[in-house]
């Protein structure tokens, strides 16, 4: 086997073992007239932390985005994903008014290369700041 397919297949068995947590934020936030975020992501333990961090920022821009959260293991994260374009293994992916901006794990936080995105929190803090006018 090639190093990813046995990349990918360890962490399915981690996050498998490690099982999913129910601490979680609501479904979604009231918004101003400001733009929508979804997050569509993996509530399993490697990604926790990151959530935890993204959930700061969303936090700094409360009454001024609204906030839509799919899980990508329940059937209606999975729709949604689809219907976006989002394929295979989602850790976690942002829209902003819908359209894409990042996907996987930002940089330098996944827990192996190929989940890895080329984002950093910074970078979502500063697009709500722009979608904002902030």
């Amino acid at each position: 086997m090639n190093r990813r397919v046995v990349a990918a297949l360890a962490l399915a068995a981690a996050l498998t073992v490690g099982g999913c947590t129910a601490d979680e934020k609501p479904a979604g936030k009231p918004a101003g007239d400001g733009p929508g975020v979804d997050l569509v992501y993996l509530n399993h333990p490697p990604m926790q932390p990151v959530l935890k961090d993204i959930d700061a920022v969303l936090d700094d821009y409360e009454g001024r985005i609204s906030v839509t959260r799919h899980e990508a293991d329940s059937t209606e994260g999975a729709e949604f994903a689809e219907e976006h374009g989002l394929t295979g293994h989602v850790s976690i992916a942002v829209l902003i008014d819908g359209k894409l901006r990042f996907q996987g794990f930002p940089a330098g936080r996944a827990p192996i290369k190929s989940a890895e995105g080329d984002w950093r929190i910074e970078d979502l803090d500063a697009a709500l700041r722009q979608e904002t006018g902030s």
